[in-house]
């Protein structure tokens, strides 16, 4: 069984490495991919050159810039972790747990366990941490094979969305004025707490089979046992790419400093608004905690992370210009995010637009598969619909705006559990991103790998892990 795994994976890779194009070009060749099929079954509203006009325009066009935020949020998170990853005492951290497997095998299996237990608390501090991981093992162990383990990192990816972040478990717990279109629209009678979502024993299940089962198994499995087969980071390559940790041109002495260099050295300054950040970070939690009884984990987004992030980075590396040079590092590493995300985003107009009563592409896609549902199958139906939408609306809250409402209807009329369906339509959306390169960007930009080197292995993660999913996401108790 394991020769049959290892075999598959170098297949997968070698077909992989020679057919599939750069992360970019899949964007665009997607983009071209769905305006066809929106083109083809969007139902044209005055005829077909108006038809492809409007889909140019309403969809690719007005929806291109729609990611704007969340692509500098993502930026951010990106140069946050990064530069925090710098600061000694992480660096420190990291280089123990980089140190604790015994063998470079054990270390393949270890980055999926690390990764996806911080893609648990948040997924975009799980990027950042895997992505950084797999770099410190890479410079702890020369000998390892590098992409091997980035595409570990990433894999623990996989476990997001049935996470403390999870976009649908917390949109469904979220009031009709803080965005729950289902209860706005009256599908919903009331709010679905993350207790009957998140911390059932389906979720959590799942989460810890494949988590601590599956990853380090599959990645074990994978590592290539021929020296000739593996690639190895080149020591130099690690280098220059801004490894964590490394350290810091030394500050003037005091004596030679300008009054400017005194301020850029100044430990003061740099405690005084860390703590004062931290403060805050502590009062967003607190505060709801206390007067509304609000979950912390119910109040996790980006924002606050990248705001941790920030203030925790300052405080750690102690002073205003230690902190500046380790963001600067780490600017090189957000090209992807700036270029690719506008076309993600005209890629979601394009499966959202539907001229007036007309239905979208994503939702027709949903209403199929949710009639050719058999009998008792709607929960793996509904993982297997957004597993392929989320190909094209690589977004969890994006893909649940357009599929949620056909999904939790088609569950209401059959009797099937709603909280149910809402979580295999999470692990769905989080499934196939072992084959959509876009949540691979910021990991890819970090490592210096390209989405050839990593997505065949991907690709075993997803077909093993998709029947694990599947079968536990409809026979487990909620």
């Amino acid at each position: 069984m394991a020769n049959i795994v290892r075999r598959a994976a170098e297949w997968s890779s070698s077909l992989v490495e020679r057919y599939l194009p750069d992360a970019f070009l899949f964007a665009i060749g997607l983009t071209f991919v769905a305006f066809a099929l929106a083109f083809a079954f969007v139902s044209p509203a005055n005829g077909y050159p108006t038809h492809a006009k409007n889909i140019l325009m309403d969809g690719w066009y007005g929806g291109f810039w729609g990611l704007l935020t969340f692509a500098m949020q993502m930026t951010l998170i990106l140069l946050t972790g990064y530069a925090l990853a710098q600061a000694d005492v992480v660096d420190r951290l990291l280089a123990w747990l980089a140190g604790l497997p015994s063998s470079e095998k054990g270390a393949a299996a270890f980055v999926p366990v690390v990764a996806a237990v911080a893609s648990f608390i948040h997924w975009g501090l799980g990027l950042v941490v895997g992505a950084i991981f797999a770099q410190k093992v890479a410079d702890e162990i020369r000998t390892i094979d590098f992409p091997i383990i980035v595409a570990g990192a990433y894999a623990g990816f996989l476990v997001w969305h049935g996470g403390l972040a999870g976009s649908i478990p917390l949109n469904i717990n979220s009031t009709a004025e803080a965005g729950n279109f289902l209860l706005q629209r009256g599908i919903l009678e009331s709010t679905i707490p993350t207790g009957e979502t998140i911390f059932t024993v389906a979720n959590l299940v799942i989460f810890a089979v494949i988590a601590f089962l599956f990853l380090p198994a599959v990645f074990a499995i994978m590592y290539p046992e021929d020296d000739a087969k593996k690639t190895t980071i080149d020591p130099e390559k690690l280098d220059d790419a801004g490894e964590p940790g490394r350290p810091a041109d030394p500050a003037p002495t005091t004596g030679s400093m300008t009054f400017a260099e005194r301020i850029e050295h100044s430990r003061l300054i740099a405690y005084t608004i860390g703590l004062a950040g931290l403060v805050a970070v502590a009062l967003y939690f607190a505060i709801p905690l206390v007067e509304n009884g609000v979950m912390p984990w119910n109040n996790l987004n980006l924002n606050i992370v990248n705001f941790t992030f920030l203030f925790l980075g300052i405080t750690l590396h102690g002073t205003p210009g230690a902190y500046v040079d380790a963001v600067k590092d780490g600017v090189e590493n957000v090209w992807g995010i700036i270029l690719q995300f506008p076309f993600y985003a005209g890629i979601m107009g394009i499966m959202g637009y539907a001229p007036q009563e007309g239905t979208s592409l994503a939702t027709q896609i949903a209403q199929q598969m949710v009639a050719l549902s058999p009998d008792g199958a709607l929960p793996a139906v509904a993982f297997l619909t957004a597993g392929v939408v989320n190909v094209f609306v690589p977004s969890g809250g994006g893909e649940w705006a357009v599929i949620g409402e056909t999904l939790v209807t088609a569950a209401q009329a059959s009797g099937e559990s709603v909280p149910r369906i809402a979580m295999a339509a999470a692990w769905g959306d989080a499934w196939t991103n072992m084959l959509q390169p876009f949540w691979a960007i910021p990991l890819l930009a970090i490592s210096g790998l390209s989405v050839r080197d990593i997505m065949g292995y991907c690709v075993v993660v997803l077909v093993g892990s998709g029947a694990i999913i599947a079968v536990g996401i409809t026979i487990l108790p909620m």
